[in-house]
């Protein structure tokens, strides 16, 4: 059953971006298309509904539970997974934490596949160094749909495919897409159904508890190393010193563009074994210079893990 759901998702994703009407994309400004796109974020932040939705690539798929509600401007959603393991996370206002089965833990915000979706289609989220195209119109599990393309202009970022809802707005599907065009994660929306505030899966005072448990971002000024290339969209957010085993510390730099975070680290130089890892939009990128060996961890492409460090000389 899982399997013929992944295969008519990923069919009537290609079928959408690949035989969309490409005329139209001439026809449409970026102005234009950034406008329907706000109005996929205005309307997912205004709305209370739960939803199935398939999170897809061409080795695996999973299956979550999507709840997202609005009360007075303040955006509420939780994502529980429905592969066996009942387990997820709770958000507010794009803050809060993990928990499991029972509810018996609430642990702190780890990365999810998922939390992209969250932020693009926030109305907080505001987009700097994206060009939208509207590349044609078609439908997607029988809905009517806008097909937007939102492409960062520096060429190193995920770019974005959207799916909007003709009648509603709101989002259908959404595929993230590396610098080569290349699909590397899809999240597709199944089951959509209007749902009452009432059943808010966590209340205030959790999100309360849980935020004044996290450790605060060190926003004191400070200077970039002067060893990685960071491309302007990017600002530093956060720095310091973290303890990877008892008494061993590494120090990083955290960057953000607004939507999606890295985090730098620099450490005693070891012998490299794996150089580069990924997990679907999750990626790590290691390299040794002459003393130090860097990392770069976040939710950006290899390319541009590669690019931070390229001006570092790569040592044995």
């Amino acid at each position: 059953m899982l399997k013929q759901i992944f295969k008519t998702a990923w069919a009537a994703t290609l079928a959408v971006f690949y035989f969309s009407n490409p005329a139209l994309a001439s026809d449409q400004n970026n102005s234009d298309c950034m406008e329907l796109f706000n109005q996929v974020q205005e309307a997912y932040s205004k709305s209370n509904f739960e939803a199935t939705v398939i999170e897809s690539n061409p080795m695996a798929l999973e299956l979550y539970s999507l709840a997202h509600f609005d009360r007075s401007g303040i955006s509420y959603s939780s994502w529980k997974s429905l592969n066996n393991e009942i387990a997820g996370y709770a958000l507010r206002n794009n803050k809060g934490f993990d928990y499991n089965t029972n509810r018996s833990y609430i642990g702190p915000l780890s990365w999810h596949q998922s939390l992209v979706w969250d932020k693009l289609f926030s109305n907080k989220t505001k987009l700097v160094g994206y060009e939208c195209t509207l590349i044609g119109r078609s439908r997607l599990a029988g809905r009517r749909v806008s097909v937007l393309r939102l492409n960062p202009i520096d060429e190193v970022r995920y770019g974005f495919m959207v799916a909007k809802d003709e009648d509603t707005s709101l989002p259908v599907e959404l595929a993230i897409t590396t610098p080569s065009k290349m699909v590397n994660a899809r999240l597709t929306v199944s089951a959509v159904q209007a749902t009452a505030l009432d059943n808010l899966n966590f209340p205030d005072d959790t999100f309360d508890r849980s935020e004044s448990l996290q450790p605060k971002a060190n926003t004191e000024k400070a200077t970039i190393w002067s060893e990685l290339t960071i491309p302007k969209f990017f600002k530093l957010i956060d720095h310091g010193k973290i303890e990877q085993q008892k008494g061993v510390f590494a120090d990083y730099q955290k960057f953000s563009d607004g939507l999606v975070e890295f985090m730098v680290y620099r450490n005693s130089k070891t012998d490299l074994m794996i150089q580069s890892a990924s997990d679907g939009t999750l990626t790590v990128f290691r390299k040794n210079s002459d003393k130090y060996e860097y990392a770069v961890v976040g939710e950006i492409p290899l390319e541009l893990s590669s690019l931070v460090l390229s001006k570092i000389k790569h040592t044995n």
